[in-house]
């Protein structure tokens, strides 16, 4: 009876100390044509009998396609930068959009770092353009408010993709307040500072203080100041993170070379997309803010640019700058979405933004029955629908976030604000429903004289 194991050939060398086993033996090898050792042999080529079939090192090719990460040159923005304030939805780094209401609307009190932003606009007005010029004078100004040199201590560069030149010098500049908001301010500076006769009037004006105190607590007068006391806490946390802008005013002095940057709009794509990159590490260590007033417009745009052989490589090159510098670039766009109402050109565009919102400004009769039910408060008269589409970061987590008809717009001197939409009610005057009852008074006794035989 044998006691072989059955991995032993029969007739084999015996079992011992560093001897082979099966056909592990050189031997063995050499009749099957299998190479010594294991793995490729060190000329690339791998013998099955008599033919040769060479093989390529997968390692050598996945490391020729492996992204090159050393492009990208390291640059860290100022942490101290006025206008960048932590999201209070996911803690990243976010910049204003130079329209508070809008911020809110954001979710993140701002646009965040490395997203974007596509205002479409219904119709033929410039309420959108009112948007894109208050996002630029808000870069202009952060860049302005550390009272430095703006081409070697800035923070803040602006890059426009148009054909206007003179984009520039038609930013609105910061609302300062009504003659009275003014010297209320005056006043209060003059207060403030520390002398004999303020003292005095403080030290008088206690006692009233506290009954104007004890009066507004009876009657529940601090409710309206609670509200404003979260505004003001914010404010003084960051106090240049935005600002309001009037609209009837310019920005003085208007921006220069190393504030704003122009790229042309009817270049090919390589070029605006190599400009725009160049612009990007040239002011290294600022925060970049790019504007793209009325995209595809004719009057901006040549024709071949609506084809999608042209407009989705613009598109994708855009997105993917913006991405590659995330920590320091954002991008808002405008449109009218009237213009490729139909067909594929206004959903691709709307794949490679991070966030839309879409403008619908009302028409003369709703604007007219608005005027009538707002007779005696002009000031509340909206201009439009706001509808929200996608939101930055939180559209992309599956959220959803579409919002139409739920907002409305209005466009003031002071500031573009944004709430809650509800339709009025519109009340008649009391001559009108007097005179309205004495012609049907007047009409029934007319009938019912007819009736009378």
């Amino acid at each position: 009876m044998s006691f072989r194991k059955r991995g032993d050939v029969l007739g084999g060398p015996q079992r011992g100390l560093g001897v082979n086993r099966g056909i592990s033996s050189p031997d063995a090898r050499a009749m099957r044509g299998l190479p010594q050792g294991r793995g490729l042999p060190p000329n690339g080529e791998m013998h099955l009998g008599e033919r040769a079939h060479p093989i390529k090192h997968v390692s050598a090719g996945m490391r020729r396609l492996a992204v090159n990460e050393s492009v990208v040159p390291p640059s860290s923005l100022d942490q101290s930068h006025p206008g960048i304030r932590p999201s209070p939805v996911s803690s990243q780094p976010t910049t204003s959009t130079g329209c508070h209401d809008l911020d809110k609307l954001l979710g993140h009190m701002g646009l965040p770092l490395g997203e974007s932003l596509l205002i479409e606009e219904q119709g033929t007005t410039e309420f959108s353009s009112v948007l894109a010029k208050s996002f630029a004078s808000q870069g202009i100004v952060h860049n302005r408010t550390e009272k430095s040199s703006a081409l070697t201590n800035g923070n803040t560069h602006l890059i426009v993709v148009t054909l206007n030149q003179l984009f520039g010098q038609e930013l609105p500049g910061v609302y300062k307040g009504s003659r009275k908001d003014i010297k209320k301010s005056k006043i209060s500076e003059t207060e403030s500072k520390v002398t004999v006769q303020n003292m005095l009037e403080s030290t008088h004006s206690e006692p009233s203080a506290r009954q104007d105190l004890k009066i507004a607590w009876r009657y529940g007068l601090n409710d309206d100041k609670k509200n404003t006391k979260h505004k003001e806490s914010e404010n003084d946390a960051y106090p240049d993170y935005c600002h309001s802008f009037d609209i009837t005013s310019r920005l003085m002095p208007a921006p220069n070379s190393a504030e704003i940057s122009y790229i042309s709009s009817i270049q090919p794509v390589r070029s605006i997309l190599s400009q725009l990159e160049s612009t990007i590490n040239k002011f290294d260590r600022k925060l970049i803010r790019i504007v793209i007033p009325n995209f595809l417009h004719p009057a901006m745009y040549p024709p071949k640019s609506t084809q999608l052989t042209e407009l989705i490589p613009l598109l994708h090159g855009i997105r993917s700058v913006v991405k590659k510098y995330k920590e320091r670039t954002v991008l808002l766009c405008t449109m009218s979405s009237d213009l490729f109402s139909s067909g594929l050109v206004l959903p691709s565009i709307e794949i490679f933004f991070d966030s839309i919102i879409n403008l619908e400004p009302f028409q003369q009769e709703m604007l007219e029955f608005l005027e009538r039910a707002y007779k005696s408060q002009p000031n509340k008269v909206q201009h439009g629908l706001l509808h929200v589409l996608k939101l930055p970061i939180l559209s992309e987590r599956g959220e959803m976030h579409v919002m139409k008809s739920e907002w409305a717009f209005k466009n003031g001197k002071k500031k573009f604000e944004i709430e809650p939409w509800g339709i009025p009610v519109e009340d008649t005057d009391p001559d009108d429903s007097k005179h309205s009852s004495h012609n049907l008074d007047s009409q029934g006794a007319l009938n019912s004289s007819g009736l009378d035989f």
